[in-house]
């Protein structure tokens, strides 16, 4: 009974001392909240007593000078922006109707505003015409856009002896900046600050210029600003509300309370978190013991701190890897026994390389065991100096890599090998048939004429069928030559695409007119495309280029040739323009077009949009591949685009000037083997 009371007595004390530190705390609180309230307040009465005394100062000079015109108001209002940088426009509003401001650039839409018809700021307006009192309006949304905050001062002048109102001259300022002008950032994250008009009528129309008026029903401290435009409140509540309890008011009463406690308990919650860290790091080894991949990691001073047992597999039973030893003595170790082929004669100059290596992932060089297999290292720089690394074992991957490198050299040699021996007999059939076209020139075919000549009286019914027979030889050899010629640039196709796919193709760049380019090009496919009804628009701009001009010739033939055949009515237009840098060739068609989910598929090999047995058009689907190819080895890009129904159009982009290669120095065995 004794120690229930005593507690309560404790309890009932420490409440008291509780409640009286926290009224001192809340007070100290709202204290600070005033002093760093004070200063809004200033910049504010300072910020609104400059620009009410110049606004008041213009307002007089429109007053005495009604007819004012553009030039004058300028000249007023330059000195006003001037002296404020958060000035968005300085306009004048006679009868209501917006017809000046200043600056006009980018407050055009401003011109021609007529109060009356914006419900939105009219309320505002009028109230100032009627009372003759200035007002200060936002934040609104401008028609020029943003936000602003809108100084308004209405302007009266006298004619014959009485008053009448001129209309209204408003300053539009930028609200975020007029904000950050009276606001820090530091007080704006730490309170809900709010900064309104006070109504003596308390009407709903009281502006709010910043923050959320429901903050004011939070007990908020409050100030009272006394401008030209009116008496204004600053208030202000912690962003969080205003505490319920002093600071570490729990820790107080945990020491009153359980201090005893928690000595009791200290003792087993040290010993719980050994048993936990235990655990942890039982838990860590396992886990690194159990990958498949080399591991280790070294502490900031460069010491190993962990490791699994495959990083000391591939250092070998007699090495110096062990906890403690510094990665760079594990280094060196590899150094004398030659494991780091690309150091071999020069080990102090690998060495300082291996030093300033980078650790951030943008070089993962491979290393070579002694065994024969191929690892690729890893290293990481933790955030504390800590390096980790990873060893992985990719000696399959590399084998696999090759076999099937040789096997994709070993079709491109076939189809090397393949095209080559289809175009000897298919020159030969081809050589025959242009011959065989002209069947009345053989000298078998000269003789049997000479030998009708000398026969009149069977010429007469011998020729007509000679005629007919080499007619239909001609006819015959015609359509051969015809199939032969398409054949054999299909193979030749294949050929390009084989040398570019196994490097052999190169590219042999000159300088070169454009138009030495372009117009053989011309000169070639009109004919086709006129024959076809067609119109060919070609249109050049004068310049050179440094580039392989029958490469360039090709890609160009290729893509006006699909642009043909693709098209069965309107026009193909070929333009070419340049600046500096670039040189732009551009094939544009009025054909079928492409479905838009096969535009980015056009340029990959033997790819055919459509690619049904029935399909209209013929090819191999090489031509875009190779064209694409031609464009990168210079250095350039080859893109298309297109609508269905309603054309495609491709764009060939080349540099000008050769580009500098950047040659690197540092050969492969000086790539591999950077890390231990």
């Amino acid at each position: 009974m004794l120690i229930a009371a005593v507690c309560g007595i404790i309890v009932a004390f420490g409440k008291k001392i509780e409640n009286l530190s926290y009224q001192t705390y809340l007070q100290s609180l709202r204290l600070n909240a005033t002093i760093e309230l004070s200063t809004i307040r200033e910049q504010f009465e300072s910020e609104m007593v400059d620009r009410v005394l110049r606004i008041t100062q213009l307002a007089s000079a429109l007053s005495e000078n009604p007819d004012m015109n553009q030039t004058e108001f300028n000249i007023k209002a330059v000195d006003f922006l001037l002296q404020s940088n958060d000035v968005i426009n300085v306009a004048a509003a006679p009868d209501l109707v917006v017809s000046m401001v200043f600056p006009k650039t980018g407050n055009e839409a401003v011109l021609g505003l007529d109060y009356r018809a914006n419900p939105a700021q009219f309320p505002k307006v009028a109230e100032a015409m009627r009372t003759g009192r200035g007002q200060i309006d936002g934040p609104v949304n401008l028609v020029q856009g943003g936000r602003g905050l809108i100084l308004r001062q209405p302007v009266f002048t006298k004619r014959n002896g009485q008053t009448e109102p001129w209309g209204l001259l408003s300053v539009v300022l930028d609200y975020d900046s007029f904000v950050d002008n009276i606001s820090s950032t530091n007080l704006s994250e730490r309170y809900d600050i709010v900064l309104r008009e006070r109504r003596i009528d308390d009407a709903p129309t009281a502006q709010v210029l910043l923050g959320d008026i429901t903050a004011l029903s939070q007990d908020p401290v409050v100030m009272t600003l006394n401008i030209p435009l009116g008496i204004w409140e600053l208030a202000a509540t912690p962003a969080e509300g205003w505490p319920l309890r002093r600071p570490q008011f729990v820790w107080h009463w945990a020491m009153r309370l359980a201090f005893t406690s928690l000595v009791a308990f200290g003792l087993m919650y040290v010993l719980r978190l050994a048993d936990n860290r235990r655990n942890a790091e039982s838990r860590l080894q396992n886990g690194i013991e159990a990958l498949h991949h080399g591991f280790v990691m070294f502490d900031p001073e460069g010491r190993l701190i962990a490791m699994n047992q495959k990083y000391a597999e591939m250092h070998g039973p007699s090495s110096v890897v062990k906890i403690g030893v510094k990665y760079e003595d594990i280094v060196k170790s590899s150094l004398a026994k030659g494991v780091t082929r690309g150091a071999v004669g020069r080990e102090e100059e690998w060495l300082e390389g291996w030093r300033n290596r980078p650790l951030d992932g943008s070089s993962d060089p491979e290393q070579v065991l002694p065994d024969g297999r191929i690892m690729q290292t890893s290293d990481r720089l933790m955030e504390d100096g800590s390096v980790v690394g990873l060893r992985i074992d990719v000696t399959d991957l590399k084998r696999a890599q090759q076999a099937a490198e040789a096997a994709n050299k070993a079709k491109t040699d076939f189809m090397g090998v393949l095209s080559h021996e289809l175009r000897t007999p298919l020159t030969v059939i081809l050589g025959h048939a242009r011959l065989a076209r002209h069947v009345d020139r053989l000298p078998p075919a000269v003789a049997l004429h000479e030998a009708l000549k000398a026969h009149p009286e069977i010429a007469e019914e011998i020729e007509p069928h000679l005629k007919s027979l080499t007619g239909q030889i001609v006819n015959m050899m015609t359509r051969l030559e015809r199939s032969g010629e398409h054949l054999l640039s299909l193979i030749s196709e294949i050929l390009d695409f084989a040398k570019l796919e196994s490097g052999s193709q190169a590219i042999q760049p000159t300088q070169n007119d454009i138009n030495e380019i372009v117009g053989p090009v011309e000169d070639q496919m009109r004919p086709m495309i006129e024959d076809k009804g067609l119109e060919f628009d070609v249109s050049v701009e004068p310049g050179e280029i440094y580039a392989d001009a029958n490469r360039v010739r090709q890609v160009l033939i290729n893509l006006v040739g699909n642009a043909a055949k693709f098209t069965q009515t309107g026009s193909i237009r070929l333009h070419v323009v340049m600046d500096d840098n670039l040189v732009e060739f551009s094939v544009a068609d009025t054909g079928i077009g492409i479905p838009e989910d096969q535009v980015s598929r056009v340029f990959e090999a033997f790819h055919q949009v459509d690619a049904s047995s029935t399909r209209q058009f013929g090819g191999t689907g090489l031509g875009l591949a190779i064209s694409r190819d031609i464009a990168e080895m210079h250095g350039g890009t080859l893109t298309a685009s297109s609508v269905p129904g309603q054309g495609s159009t491709f764009v060939l982009r080349l540099p000008r000037e050769p580009e500098e290669s950047e040659k690197s120095t540092e050969t492969p065995e000086e790539r591999q083997n950077m890390v231990a």
